[in-house]
């Protein structure tokens, strides 16, 4: 009997030491994480994507405000790329010696860190996070946003810009909550 029991307290101290959670554990025990407006956001979709993935993870309970800890971000870089060119055609039809820029590529560079509001002193970071996003894009206004003869791929150039900014946000929100869940 005493064998059993001591096999069962050792299988729960192996599954309890590595981390390992029943499906359905208290989220009460989770740390509360509190994520001001990120500074730069322009329209405030970054803060949104950034709280939508905290909600998603296992690693932190958003709370609007008064947070064990609350997660700072800070926009430092904003910048695009043409990384893809063609040659100008004449409306004839005839090739020219001009370049125009046809692809993308938008990044953004951000400052993230992790407050401790007990103390006021950081628990992570600060740490620059950078990702990107490319787009293909017709180097001439569209007034109907896609060009006809692409079949959908391309749109003028703003309306493809603002189209990238949501996978972007998607992806720099992942990279910020991936490095504040996994750095502990």
């Amino acid at each position: 009997m005493s064998i059993c029991r001591l096999g069962l307290w050792l299988i729960l101290a192996v599954l309890s030491g590595c981390g390992y959670r029943f499906a359905n554990y208290d989220q009460s025990f989770a740390r509360t994480i509190s994520v001001p407006y990120v500074e730069g956001d322009r329209d405030g979709a970054i803060t949104a994507a950034l709280i939508r993935e905290l909600c998603n993870s296992n690693a932190y309970q958003y709370v609007p405000s008064g947070g064990e800890f609350t997660l700072h971000v800070k926009i430092v870089d904003l910048r695009d790329e043409n990384i893809g060119f063609r040659y100008y055609r004449k409306q004839s039809g005839k090739l020219t010696n001009s370049v125009i820029p046809t692809e993308t590529r938008l990044w953004v560079k951000t400052e993230v860190s992790v407050i401790n509001n007990c103390n006021g002193e950081y628990a992570l970071g600060p740490v620059l996070i950078e990702t990107n996003a490319d787009f293909d894009h017709d180097y001439y206004l569209n007034l109907h946003g896609i060009n006809i003869f692409s079949l959908g791929q391309l749109s003028d150039v703003d309306s493809a810009r603002e189209a990238v900014w949501e996978p972007l946000n998607k992806l720099l929100s992942q990279k910020i909550v991936d490095y504040v869940s996994n750095s502990w």
